[in-house]
């Protein structure tokens, strides 16, 4: 298996330079696709955003120069550097009102295997950001794998899946199965609760025999939980395994409850400095 079509964002910031990078990575390993938007953002009435063949007449003249402007320049930017490497692409700007940015993502990620985005949070990053990958995420299209600026270089492909059981952790694992059939090891940990390690156990012995027929090595591990938000528990394990990847489900609560009162995919994503694979 491989991922043969690859969307990513360029927004021109260069904490997405590792996430183009990344993508261009993948595509060259499977010698498929990558899709790259260049968006770039104007205020319009919702339902008059991308896709467009001419922008609406309302729209103030200076921004309509501007947002346009800013869309051709991170087009530009994008084709100059995916002219350098061997890979197939195609470049679209994509001249949008926020509002419209969950349609956009599910439109883009329609026909894609694999959405990669930067970290949503940290330098440079804004709300926007966030939009993007929750629209990502949300669209229910295809896994989204998020590369931070920052992340670890290891020696090693290794991987953990942080398993609750759950279909958010099921699709996740299922999408990640291209980069998980490349790993030297992989951990698939429970975190334990209220003394029942051992029924959290069986709990993973299915996903232990799907992945292993698709002749993935699995060590199957119940972990207690020493931290008290989990995101904290799976990154540690994850740092001290050396994992170059974490799989798991986003937002098994809305993002409004994980905004309010905090959550391990909202964490993770703040937090972590490892790449992690999500489904939704």
């Amino acid at each position: 298996m491989s991922y043969k079509s690859v969307l990513t964002i360029w927004d021109g910031k260069a904490t997405s330079t590792k996430a183009l990078q990344k993508a261009i990575e993948i595509v060259r390993q499977s010698q498929g696709h990558l899709h790259v938007l260049c968006p770039s953002f104007m205020t319009i009435k919702s339902g008059m955003g991308y896709p467009y063949t001419l922008l609406p007449e309302g729209l103030n003249g200076v921004e309509r120069e501007q947002v346009t402007e800013k869309a051709e320049k991170l087009q530009k930017e994008a084709r100059q550097k995916l002219a350098k490497e061997d890979i197939l692409y195609t470049v679209e700007a994509a001249v949008l009102n926020r509002d419209e940015l969950p349609s956009l993502m599910e439109h883009a990620a329609r026909f894609s295997d694999l959405t990669v985005l930067p970290r949503p949070f940290g330098e440079e990053r804004t709300e926007t950001d966030e939009r993007i990958t929750e629209g990502a995420l949300f669209s229910d299209q295809c896994p989204i794998l998020i590369v931070p600026d920052d992340q670890a270089d290891v020696p090693r492909n290794k991987v953990v899946i942080a398993w609750d059981g759950g279909q958010q952790a099921l699709r996740a694992a299922k999408g990640a199965l291209p980069l998980l059939e490349q790993a030297d090891e992989v951990d698939v940990i429970i975190v334990e609760s209220k003394g029942n390690g051992r029924q959290q156990e069986k709990i993973a012995a299915d996903i232990g025999t799907f992945l292993s027929r698709h002749r993935i090595n699995v060590v199957i591990k119940v972990i207690p939980k020493s931290a008290n938000r989990m995101a904290d528990v799976i990154r540690t394990h994850a740092e001290e395994m050396g994992a170059n990847l974490v799989v798991m489900g986003g937002y098994g609560h809305s993002p409004l409850r994980e905004f309010l009162f905090g959550g391990a995919t909202r964490n993770m994503l703040k937090d972590s400095n490892i790449p992690i694979l999500m489904a939704h």
